[in-house]
């Protein structure tokens, strides 16, 4: 077992006594594709979720698609038939077009199966962020995720 999957593992285990059972990964020290490979070889799926959205909502009208991406989450989520699920490519969770807050969809999301999510952006002072301050699509958390962030 690598030390990506003895981490992974054994955050797994420790989100199963949390109310919300994800885990941010923020990748500094690891490349994608070996965080990646080492997701794939403990036999968790692995969702672009960027990718899927925009199948499911592109025929939608613009005003109906934030209501949408929950729902097209939530099915995701139930369909895949292990008890956590990885999540990949999340950038389109921050377009406006959407409204959406990521981590409290995240939160609604993590009822009986653990999520895990490849943050995009960096976590820093106890917050995770997304973009710089000046760009349309920031995003910062506040500081109650602390325990739900690894970096790895």
């Amino acid at each position: 077992m690598s030390d990506i999957q003895a981490i992974l593992s054994s955050e797994i285990d420790a989100s199963k006594a949390k109310r919300n059972k994800m885990i941010f990964i923020v990748a500094k020290d690891v490349s994608l594709n070996q965080l990646r490979g080492s997701i794939d070889h403990m036999k968790i799926p692995i969702v672009n979720v960027g990718l899927l959205l925009s199948e499911k909502i592109r025929q939608l009208p613009p005003e109906r698609r934030p209501l949408e991406v929950g729902k097209v989450l939530r099915t995701l989520v139930i369909q895949k038939n292990k008890d956590e699920i990885f999540l990949d490519h999340i950038e389109y969770l921050f377009d406006r077009e959407l409204k959406q807050n990521p981590i409290r969809l995240f939160e609604n999301l993590s009822g009986n199966k653990t999520i895990i999510i490849r943050w995009p952006g960096t976590f820093e002072n106890g917050t995770l962020k997304y973009a710089t301050p000046e760009h349309h699509e920031y995003y910062q958390s506040d500081n109650s995720y602390e325990n739900y962030v690894v970096e790895i």
